[in-house]
């Protein structure tokens, strides 16, 4: 009998607030100054979740009909682009 991996997929607002949050704790366990061990696997932790975050966003399958020429600069008029140079 063969067990299938459960996959936990975190919707990209949930990744993100996680990686903002370790990267929090982290930076306040040293302003408490907290024991050393404790400061170096939050920083490795922290470094992890950094990578997670960007690899999930990466990976995101959000597309968009936007092009980049027609909303570059769109507040002003004298450097917008729209593709038409």
């Amino acid at each position: 009998m063969k067990r299938k991996a459960i996959r936990l997929r975190l919707k990209l607002g949930s990744v993100v607030a996680v990686a903002a949050s370790i990267t929090l704790i982290y930076m306040m366990s040293i302003l408490f100054e907290a024991q050393l061990e404790l400061i170096l696997s939050l920083l490795l932790a922290s470094f992890g979740a950094i990578v997670w975050m960007a690899i999930r966003i990466l990976k995101d399958p959000y597309s968009t009909d936007k092009t980049f020429d027609d909303y570059f600069y769109q507040d002003r008029e004298d450097i917008r682009r729209n593709g038409k140079e």
